[in-house]
């Protein structure tokens, strides 16, 4: 306004006029924004109020009151662009903040009129908020900004203070420059299907990063039509080609910080690794396990992992002393250079995450995680590839306390058995840990699968976690080809080098006793390129569904109950990773549902090979082989028991097996070539 910005008529001492009614609570100017720049509320020069010249109250004190009792509010609202002529320039939208979104009055009780709005003023940040566009005059005489083009909003640590509260929309496109923090107090909204890129910085020590300090926190809350994305300002979102798998380390991460219980070296309060120790904003930890950092939700994280230091890379995402009463679901790591996803303490419960093609492990935790997952799926890239998950303890190893996570519905895709890589360890349990990993896959790997590290008698590392009962492997489909359940040259398991227990006798006898099976998960397809080929579900006739699961932990409403293993249903409208992430986005998904593989080529030629019938069996069946080449043969009840002596089936033999002994049920025949090839054939027994 040129002038002043409001009146209430004051005519004089006892007539019916405006003021009377102020007074007499009829007229009401409730929770609104009166804006004028260095305005005050009074009726000075510089006031906002324009005074009755003929005033019973010549000072206004009546109206001031009211203003202030009614939560008035001299803030600026930061209009986004005024514009007075057809230059297509005019955005009446606020720009968001506590001035618009803070202090709402309530509206008229049971009034259907109204509608419920979380904002000041009649439009709302969000460009689909414009009511105006397309109909109205000012639209089409030109006047309006165009809100289908994004605008560009540089982002960088000056521009969310402590105690804000920020919202960005998904009409404009955010660049963050340099290491950036929410600070304590501070609120950061983004909206469903918003975009923000992140600056490839030259220099050491200051990477464009975003961090949710401890006591800050963040709503970002996309669809799976509309995810929220985090990449590099070289990402063309809308490309599904000018980055790959391959392209990493152009920005840093997203780092969220918490008041959780951690340790390291004894301190309970932590400097996140990452971030400069200099940097008091990088510091988590506390007591309160329980603490809330807001929600991710549908949110793909891109291309990050640029350097700190020399050999001190940022995580995609660094979750650190991190509560529960955070909501962390759809998650998805895109081409990291450093760890997918790093838990530091705390207990953040994730559900449904992706961490696709990073350099280092796709899964870490560390410092007393507590913690609980599931439906997780890693995929690992075939010339650079570490663990698929780091499981540590704390910091030193034989510290209290330690970490203790529970991970069920895991499916990992390591590198492949001929691959460049190093790939050298699947889950690598380690520095003390306890936890839970149950109805898991786990295949492809370069290496071994599995070390349960193995330090010295005497040490509280994770193998006597794991002879106490504290660390628990459950129920989990763990597959290389000819693998064999010990520590020899074909084995799955890597023995530590300065292991007590040197042929891993306990680690062997949990497992088996535990019911994880050395077989083939027959994942439909697996692709690692942009070449359409990747489908991770699972075959529905092979050992995700026909082998016994865990059970869920009793009373646990965080946990799904399914009827199968590994991070993904049978069911091609189930695959939950479909139209949001950059796996699909980025062509590395099959379009359409596949067709179910059946094995490596020496598995499709033993499955050939060997037939049995009758199936179902009351009395007897024949394995029928035509192969040329001996056959071991064993049958194993669903709770992964033997129920059968080993038998040879000779070449081209009809061997007749009885079933007199079985109880009626589901069985399995697994067969396993000279070569060690391995498949399981369904028997049922009526």
């Amino acid at each position: 306004m040129k002038g002043k910005l409001i009146e209430v008529q004051d005519k004089a001492a006892g007539v019916n006029d405006a003021y009377s009614k102020l007074v007499a609570g009829e007229l009401k100017l409730l929770n609104n924004v009166v804006y004028r720049p260095n305005g005050t509320l009074d009726g000075s020069t510089t006031g906002i109020i324009r005074i009755s010249s003929t005033a019973e109250d010549a000072t206004a004190s009546a109206l001031i009151t009211h203003l202030t009792t009614n939560k008035t509010s001299l803030g600026n609202p930061g209009l986004k662009s005024i514009s007075r002529i057809q230059d297509a320039n005019l955005d009446p939208r606020p720009t968001s903040g506590d001035v618009i979104n803070k202090d709402l009055a309530t509206y008229p009780a049971g009034d259907a009129f109204f509608t419920n709005v979380n904002y000041k003023g009649a439009f709302p940040e969000f460009a689909a908020g414009m009511w105006m566009t397309g109909w109205s005059t000012l639209s089409k005489n030109g006047h309006l900004k165009d809100l289908t083009t994004p605008n560009t909003v540089l982002v960088n640590d000056n521009s969310i203070k402590a105690c804000d509260n920020i919202t960005w929309t998904k009409d404009n496109v955010y660049v963050v420059d340099g290491l950036t923090f929410v600070e304590d107090c501070a609120t950061l909204t983004i909206e469903a299907g918003t975009v923000v890129k992140f600056t490839e910085r030259p220099d050491l020590g200051n990477p464009s990063a975003l961090v949710i300090a401890r006591g800050a926190k963040i709503f970002a809350e996309g669809t799976a039509d509309s995810p929220i994305i985090f990449t590099s300002e070289k990402d063309d979102v809308n490309n599904p080609t000018d980055l790959g798998p391959k392209d990493n380390a152009l920005w840093g991460g997203l780092v969220i910080l918490g008041k959780g219980i951690t340790q390291k070296n004894g301190n309970s309060l932590v400097n996140v690794e990452g971030i400069p120790t200099t940097e008091p904003r990088g510091e988590y930890g506390g007591t309160d396990n329980t603490d809330n950092s807001g929600v991710l939700k549908y949110v793909s994280i891109r291309h990050g992992g640029r350097l700190l230091a020399t050999g001190n890379e940022l995580n995609g995402l660094t979750l650190a002393g991190v509560g529960s009463g955070t909501k962390l679901e759809y998650i998805e790591v895109y081409a990291n250079s450093d760890d997918g996803i790093e838990f530091f303490g705390g207990a953040p419960n994730l559900k449904y995450a992706v961490v696709a093609f990073a350099e280092d492990d796709s899964y870490d935790w560390d410092e007393v995680y507590a913690g609980k997952g599931q439906f997780w799926f890693s995929i690992q890239r075939d010339d650079v590839a570490d663990s698929a998950g780091e499981c540590d303890g704390t910091t030193p190893d034989d510290s209290t306390p330690y970490s203790n996570g529970i991970v069920y519905n895991w499916t990992h895709i390591g590198s492949g058995a001929g691959a460049a890589a190093t790939n050298p360890i699947g889950w690598n349990l380690r520095a003390g840990t306890a936890g839970t990993l149950a109805n898991c896959i786990i295949t492809e790997m370069k290496g071994k699968l599995i070390e349960v590290q193995d330090k010295a008698a005497g040490v509280k590392d994770a193998y006597s976690k794991l002879v106490a009962g504290e660390l628990k492997i459950l129920n989990n489909v763990i597959y290389r080809p000819g693998g064999t359940l010990d520590g020899s040259t074909t084995g799955i398991i890597r023995i530590s080098a300065t292991a007590e227990d040197a042929t891993a006798s306990a680690l062997i006898s949990h497992l088996s006793t535990n019911k994880n099976v050395v077989l083939n998960p027959n994942l439909v397809s697996i692709g690692r390129n942009q070449d359409e080929k990747l489908d991770p579900r699972a075959c529905p006739d092979a050992a995700a569904y026909v082998t016994e699961r865990a059970n869920l932990p009793v009373g646990d409403e965080f946990f799904t109950l399914v009827n199968f293993k590994g991070a993904f249903s049978s069911n091609w409208d189930e695959l939950w990773i479909r139209n949001w992430t950059a796996l699909d986005r980025n062509s590395h998904l099959v379009p359409s549902p596949a067709t179910c593989a059946v094995g490596t080529e020496d598995e499709i030629v033993l499955n050939e090979n060997i037939k049995i019938y009758p199936n179902p069996v009351s009395d007897e069946f024949i394995i029928e082989s035509t192969s040329d080449a001996v056959i071991k043969a064993q049958i194993f009840d669903v709770t992964g028991k033997q129920v059968s002596l080993e038998m040879a089936i000779g070449k081209n033999e009809n061997r007749k097996v009885s079933v007199s002994t079985l109880s009626a049920g589901l069985y399995l025949v697994v067969l396993t070539s000279e070569s060690g090839s391995r498949i399981a054939k369904k028997l049922i027994v009526e």
